[in-house]
């Protein structure tokens, strides 16, 4: 994983890939992919060689990559993009894109500060000891990445005091709560860490014998390696990190802050448009759910303004369960529905199931809502669509139903899923993620649960709208976040007055958006897009609109730029005039 941003994102399982996959027309993008897939496999027997499975992560590093993806940018700059096929024109542009995050990094030292509000270089480790393993080599291979865990780490802490030193790191008020991500796994004894769980049962495939070498090797690996690594994150934090990072907020407060801030504006959203115009975007977005959000509290009859209907909801029993278990069982019942009602809405429908399961417990504290953990196609695991089940009482029932659609079906699962299926993809394509598209979509998603029967209950609607205003307000706050000096109280305000989230995820959220500047936008852009797009459409073929083949279309390119989009609809109106 290639920076910060793609260790976060949930979604991308390896970097910009080429091989496996029907090659470009044009003569130039298939040595372009080919020259990447030279340097994965260079870098990839580099690391081997250096015995660092968990690959490596320094400055020059860093640099390799951004040396390397800046010369195939200026080689496809200076293409005839108009020679290209329809095809070869999509694979262009994201190229491009997907080179952005390496070249961004680097330019503004981004690497230099690997952590996030929610995650960070050492929060996705722990995942590795849920993969299935039954052979020898599986456990031989999870071993050699236990062993190299203190390097990994410390390599990280060397960029991040690098960025103390340059003034780019994140900014102190977000980080109550952060020590959940590594205090969890400094313990007294072995057993008790998350990485034993490989160890806790033999498999049947091996012996007795090569079992014994096994779990002694794995046990000591997690004495002598992981603990002590999270050990030194800890120290790091108390005795160096926390005492000495910024006290400022927004982007615009980093070294080139402004530029940085434009530049991730654009490649978030992937469109030309103004700060100032996402901005008033917002703003009208929130007048018009406001209304929406006043109509339902006519409809039950409540007595009182907006604040106090969301104190209503934050606090009556009736909206929240007792245990964890009755949260997963909700949202599995939801997600079950939900299944039923996708053949009347898509005409291809993904191979790879998922699951329901709870946020782990080291990132539930600081972490959203809900979220969906993908697995690569060729994985002995699914998809999961994670909800959190920590503090019990900041989880309303009444967004559950919105939460589900977007996290799983018909959102990021089926999305995700759909792209890594896409046989007729380039395989860099097939793992790609592009922000204004997925979140797009997941928004889009949560609207389209009226076409699929859900938001019957009027408490449910008015989650939705929460969830829709949510976003909304994004697009204010991250503005005003990072470009227009906003403190965190005022953002804080802005959002716990216009949405009923729990005021512990407003906390969270808001930590999110000063820490991962310009990502928040995409979420609201796409969804706009999508739908302005789908209006177009129907406006343009009347009854010849068939809603399954316009949400096959809008899937059947996997993730794209909304100029990419915009293109694909022109062409599925075309055809089906036609």
């Amino acid at each position: 994983m290639k920076n910060v941003l793609l260790l976060i994102s949930f979604f991308v399982f390896s970097g910009l890939q080429a091989q496996n996959g029907p090659l470009p027309e044009n003569k130039t993008l298939r040595e372009v992919l080919k020259k990447i897939e030279d340097f994965n496999k260079a870098e990839q027997k580099r690391d081997s060689s250096l015995a660092r499975p968990l690959g490596s992560h320094g400055e020059e590093d860093a640099k390799r990559n951004f040396d390397f993806y800046l010369d195939l940018q200026q080689q496809l700059k200076k293409m005839d993009v108009s020679k290209l096929s329809a095809a070869d024109q999509i694979n262009y542009e994201l190229l491009l894109y997907s080179f952005e995050d390496d070249i961004s990094s680097y330019q503004f030292k981004t690497y230099l500060n690997p952590i996030l509000a929610d995650g960070g270089f050492h929060t996705y480790l722990p995942s590795m000891a849920n993969a299935p393993m039954r052979s020898a080599k599986e456990y031989t291979t999870y071993i050699d990445k236990l062993k190299d865990l203190t390097r990994y780490v410390d390599e990280h802490l060397v960029l991040m005091r690098k960025g103390l030193s340059l003034g780019i790191s994140q900014p102190l008020v977000i980080f109550p709560g952060y020590e959940n991500t590594y205090q969890q796994h400094i313990v007294n004894d072995a057993t008790a860490s998350v990485f034993y769980k490989p160890f806790a049962k033999k498999p049947v495939s091996i012996s007795d014998t090569e079992w014994a070498a096994i779990y002694a090797s794995g046990k000591a690996a997690i004495e002598k390696q992981v603990i002590p690594a999270y050990q030194s994150i800890k120290t790091f934090f108390d005795k160096e990190y926390l005492p000495a990072t910024r006290k400022t907020l927004g982007a615009k407060d980093l070294p080139d802050g402004e530029t940085f801030y434009l530049e991730r504006v654009k490649h978030y959203t992937t469109t030309d448009q103004s700060i100032e115009d996402i901005y008033q975007t917002g703003l009208h977005e929130v007048e018009r759910i406001q209304k929406a959000m006043q109509d339902v509290m006519n409809e039950v009859q409540f007595k009182g303004n907006l604040k106090e209907f969301i104190a209503f909801l934050r606090t009556d029993p009736r909206f929240y369960v007792k245990t964890p278990d009755d949260l997963l069982k909700e949202a599995s019942y939801i997600a079950k529905k939900a299944d039923g009602q996708l053949p009347l809405l898509f005409g291809k429908l993904p191979r790879q199931p998922y699951g329901v399961e709870p946020v782990p417990a080291d990132l539930a504290p600081i972490y959203t809502g809900g979220r969906y953990s993908g697995a690569p196609i060729t994985s002995k695991r699914a998809g999961h669509y994670w909800v959190n089940t920590y503090n019990l009482p900041s989880r309303p029932l009444y967004t559950l139903e919105a939460l589900t659609l977007h996290e799983a079906v018909p959102g990021h699962h089926l999305q995700i899923s759909l792209t890594q299926e896409l046989e007729n993809l380039p395989m860099f394509r097939r793992n790609l993620y592009v922000n204004a598209f997925g979140e797009g979509w997941g928004l889009y998603c949560e609207w389209l649960g009226y076409e699929m029967g859900f938001y019957k209950d009027p408490y449910n609607r008015f989650g939705q709208l929460t969830y829709d205003m949510w976003r909304a307000c994004r697009l204010v706050i991250d503005v005003g976040l990072h470009a227009k000096g906003w403190t965190k109280e005022q953002a804080v305000a802005y959002l716990s007055d216009n949405t009923a989230l729990s005021l512990h995820e407003v906390n969270t959220e808001i930590n999110r958006y000063i820490a991962w500047p310009g990502q928040a936008l995409a979420y609201k852009t796409g969804e706009l897009k999508i739908k302005a797009l789908r209006k177009k459409a129907e406006d343009a073929l009347g009854e010849k609109f068939d809603v399954r083949r316009f949400h096959d279309t809008i899937l059947s390119e996997g993730t794209v730029t909304m100029k990419i989009l915009e293109k694909m609809v022109d062409r599925f109106i075309a055809d089906s005039k036609k």
